[in-house]
């Protein structure tokens, strides 16, 4: 058994479920914790406070489409408001800028984080980031919706758009307010059931054992860290940072960026979703528009990949946030690394049969192999 798949077999299987801010999760930054310090390099534990859940956010928003509509036909201009309100704070809160999250209650989480210097005056700095903790289940992650999550989300984005130009068309128009709400109706519905989906995953959602998703990519983290504490890069420092917290809205990265403000020209490689299907480095990412990688980084996988002959695929990503969204959006050079099956999507995304019997050990060597090469050529 490699060392990297005993990783995930101890945080997914005997550390089990590691829901955002639970006792679980922080069980499994103890266990990162001790095998920073096991590799001898220096190391510490930032702690912040986080939502326990992104459908609280998105809960409240899709529902306050459904309440503009209520509102509607007795008051126009209240329900544009609130309609514009709900449509900006979503655009914010899915590109990883805070809005209705600030006001909500939160609890404890925290990063772990360990410094690798170089061993000659540093003129570059990495940091190499992976969260650890895992999801809670929804029926929109379900094998039968799952492989249209990206229609279903646009669907929604598409209907917050349509109510909010409608209800501005009935205050701003001639004709007759109640022509555009009926016409918001079916849009406010869909939102409506999005608001049910989320309900039900609070309510009967499970914590998903989280080996693909993300074991995967922090055991790749811990390895790629093992062999940088024996053997550190001549002029490029690392950090090594294992984020909590991500699932309930990549709040890891961004207390990370807060607490520490590294330099604009801070190289960032995000690993997540790396242990089933095909290797992948993101080329572009995001879910409303997408944002190109640093080319510096894409150009050194490329050339990695040539020369080791790894089996590794270039692609966007288009799906949900991630720690890499955060950065980008940031404009720090960033650059995911993660695997998709042959659908596209992420296996046992978000499901209870994300575990740890399903995650392929090649994967990770794989995606160490061609961190650690990128590593190098930035070097060079």
């Amino acid at each position: 058994m490699s060392k990297a798949y005993e990783h995930v077999r101890k945080l997914a299987e005997e550390i089990g479920p590691r829901g955002s801010c639970t006792p679980e999760e922080k069980r499994a930054g103890e266990y990162i914790l001790d095998k920073f310090t096991q590799m001898g390099l220096t190391t510490r534990v930032e702690t912040f406070k986080a939502v326990t859940s992104f459908s609280w956010a998105f809960g409240l928003l899709y529902l306050l489409f459904v309440i503009a509509a209520v509102i509607f036909p007795f008051n126009n201009q209240v329900a544009l408001g609130i309609a514009l309100f709900a449509l900006i704070a979503f655009y914010l809160e899915s590109n990883t800028f805070p809005l209705i999250t600030k006001v909500l209650p939160k609890r404890g989480s925290q990063n772990i984080i360990a410094d690798v210097p170089a061993r000659s005056k540093a003129i570059r700095q990495v940091v190499i980031m992976a969260h650890y903790d895992s999801s809670r289940s929804a029926l929109s992650f379900s094998p039968q919706m799952v492989k249209g999550f990206r229609r279903s989300y646009l669907l929604m984005v598409g209907s917050m758009v349509l109510i909010t130009l409608m209800y501005a068309a009935g205050v701003w128009s001639d004709l007759r307010p109640d022509i555009f709400w009926y016409i918001s109706l079916p849009p406010a519905l869909y939102l409506y059931f999005a608001f049910l989906l989320l309900a039900h995953r609070e309510v009967k959602g499970v914590y998903t054992p989280g080996g693909n998703d993300n074991a995967s990519g922090l055991s790749v983290l811990l390895e790629v860290g093992n062999v940088l504490a024996h053997l550190p890069l001549l002029t490029t420092s690392v950090t090594l940072l294992a984020t909590g917290a991500e699932e309930s809205g990549t709040n890891g990265a961004l207390d990370f960026l807060k607490k520490n403000r590294p330099p604009q020209n801070t190289y960032f490689i995000n690993l997540d979703n790396l242990g089933i299907g095909e290797v992948s480095v993101i080329t572009e990412e995001g879910i409303l528009g997408l944002k190109p990688s640093a080319p510096e980084l894409v150009s050194a996988a490329k050339a990695v990949a040539q020369e080791k002959g790894l089996d590794v695929d270039f692609r966007p990503y288009n799906l949900l946030t991630t720690d890499g969204t955060v950065t980008l959006m940031r404009k720090y050079p960033t650059m995911g690394i993660m695997a998709f099956d042959e659908a596209g999507l992420l296996p046992n995304w978000h499901w209870p049969t994300d575990q740890a019997e399903f995650v392929q050990p090649e994967n990770l060597e794989t995606a160490k192999e061609l961190v650690l090469g990128v590593l190098r050529k930035l070097e060079s």
